[in-house]
């Protein structure tokens, strides 16, 4: 209204906004925030007037309009810093040490990603690092809502208020059970694979398929994994063959049920990337992000696997 100033939005109103996209439904999400329906709708109604546009629609189902859409990365974000002050805060009033979260999908963890963390934390007594295992995709997320301080997977961030590093290209190891050893890549064409689900890591499926049609064949798809663990645990029953990147055949190269064979991936290798927010690369978080790449570098250093 004219003459009167517009209030800038609480966060207990932007955490409204965010629980009604999440919930899709008004009673659902007032009851998540323990509110009335009526009290939420009002307190959405205040936020849409603030920003000028609608953030929802609401028939004939509720959901996000494009404006609701552009707001919602920034609304977690904002969200999320401030729970990151307050647990700071706590932290430093009580004496106890100030914690960094490292996100990470599974193969940084046979990257050099333990050896980062305990050299960072020797050298950093007063730091308390936590890890959280999850997809490269939601650790943008969580990252961008002060969920994590770095992301250690296999996705560049286009946002201008993080900042993405490379770290080692992964080579590939045809896996296969022991008593096919020596076959090769070309050969096993005919045989059943083993390969990560599309949904649960795109880069890694990608790569696969498309080393397989780098060697002129279709990969026969026979099962589908969400974890490199399941994948090898399969190839070591026979039931297929699968492609998986050096950190995994390294680290299973003691299994005398498997036999590995390198492949030449080319451009193909998936790149790694640990990323951090801007506002963070001078200080601890930067410093434990280089750690990361650093060691990310150097595990990869090594080719041999096999221990033939």
């Amino acid at each position: 209204m004219e003459g009167t100033a517009m209030v800038e939005p609480s966060l207990r109103r932007l955490q409204y906004f965010i629980a009604l996209a999440e919930h899709g439904k008004f009673q659902s999400a007032a009851d998540a925030m323990h509110i009335s329906q009526p009290a939420l709708s009002a307190e959405l109604r205040r936020l849409e007037e603030f920003v000028g546009r609608p953030l929802f629609r609401r028939s004939p189902s509720t959901r996000l309009t494009p404006a609701g859409h552009a707001l919602l990365p920034q609304a977690r974000a904002a969200v999320g810093a401030a729970g990151r002050f307050n647990d700071i805060a706590a932290e430093v009033a009580s004496g106890a040490p100030r914690t960094v979260s490292v996100g990470t999908v599974a193969t940084f963890l046979h990257r050099g990603l333990p050896e980062a963390i305990t050299d960072f934390t020797a050298d950093r007594p007063d730091m308390l690092v936590t890890t959280r295992e999850a997809t490269s995709a939601d650790q943008f997320e969580l990252l961008l809502g002060h969920e994590i301080d770095v992301a250690c997977g296999h996705m560049p961030v286009q946002h201008p208020d993080v900042v993405c590093t490379p770290a080692a290209r992964e080579s590939f190891w045809l896996c296969l059970p022991s008593e096919l050893r020596g076959l090769s890549l070309a050969e096993a064409a005919e045989r059943p694979f083993v390969i990560f689900r599309r949904s649960a890591s795109p880069v890694y499926h990608d790569t696969v398929v498309g080393l397989c049609r780098s060697h002129g064949f279709e990969p026969r798809i026979r099962h589908q994994t969400t974890s490199w663990a399941a994948a090898v645990e399969m190839v070591a029953h026979g039931l297929g063959i699968a492609l998986v990147p050096t950190p995994i055949a390294r680290s299973s190269r003691g299994d005398e049920r498997l036999a590995f064979d390198r492949i030449d991936s080319g451009p193909n290798a998936p790149q790694a990337w640990v990323t951090t927010r801007g506002e963070d690369q001078s200080g601890p978080i930067g410093d434990l992000s280089m750690a990361i790449v650093v060691a990310s570098e150097a595990s990869a250093g090594g080719s041999e696997v096999s221990a033939e």
